[in-house]
């Protein structure tokens, strides 16, 4: 693993764990490259990672800062599409096309920050929420992570599995929203007759020790999608 990923790992371990407290600045890059033993370039590189993950926000010549979390509504891509569908009182459905363990091929580990061919759960399911084919789900999770990850947790949530069975918190994820035409194996699966584009997803989930444990790629249905956030001037 590069210099700086380890840094990044570092740091956001202390952000998590609350040792940088929102709102506050972090150490001086003099001073966070002396600690790890690297340049400032490296702890630059660090830093920027954070930044694109929305944890740290930089203020022109004030320094690095732990962003605060303001937006209560993005909370609700933190405790999976099981219990979404309960708080709405809709009825959800799962469609399991495939649960595997698989070396990680080079993309996934990047995605994931584990070395290529390390083993991780592959997963596609189907997510039929009110009797209508909403959502494909293509998931990646380290099997070093979840050992015992069973079909049963995959057909029903394994966000429930992580948090209840294993006692664990979900803390943050990063998420890129694009969208995608859908394959033709997706258009059977959602029962399209039409080509169409989808609104696809992509997520990356951290517990709260620090540990990136999920990289996700859901393609909704454009008309079934909704997705609110907040924009705060700081």
């Amino acid at each position: 693993m590069p210099k700086y990923m380890e840094i990044y790992h570092e740091v956001r371990r202390r952000i998590m764990v609350g040792i940088y407290a929102p709102d506050k600045k972090l150490p001086e890059g003099g001073r966070l490259a002396a600690e790890f033993g690297c340049s400032e370039l490296t702890i630059t590189k660090a830093l920027d990672v954070l930044v694109r993950e929305g944890l740290v926000l930089r203020k022109r010549g004030l320094g690095s800062f732990v962003k605060r979390q303001v937006s209560a509504a993005s909370n609700s891509h933190l405790i999976g599409t099981a219990q979404r569908c309960a708080a709405q009182g809709k009825t959800l459905a799962t469609c399991v096309q495939w649960y595997r363990a698989v070396p990680a091929p080079a993309d996934i580990a990047q995605k994931l920050q584990i070395p290529e061919g390390e083993l991780v759960h592959e997963i596609c399911r189907v997510r039929v929420i009110a009797q209508t084919p909403s959502i494909v789900e293509y998931t990646w999770m380290p099997v070093a992570l979840f050992p015992h990850l069973a079909l049963r947790h995959v057909q029903h949530s394994i966000y429930a599995y992580i948090t209840h069975e294993l006692g664990y918190t979900v803390h943050s994820a990063h998420m890129k929203v694009t969208g995608r035409r859908a394959s033709e194996q997706e258009l059977m699966w959602l029962a399209l007759a039409e080509p169409t584009t989808l609104i696809q997803v992509e997520q990356t989930a951290f517990l709260d020790n620090g540990k990136l444990f999920e990289y996700s790629c859901a393609r909704h249905l454009w008309h079934t999608f909704n997705f609110e956030t907040d924009f705060v001037r700081v």
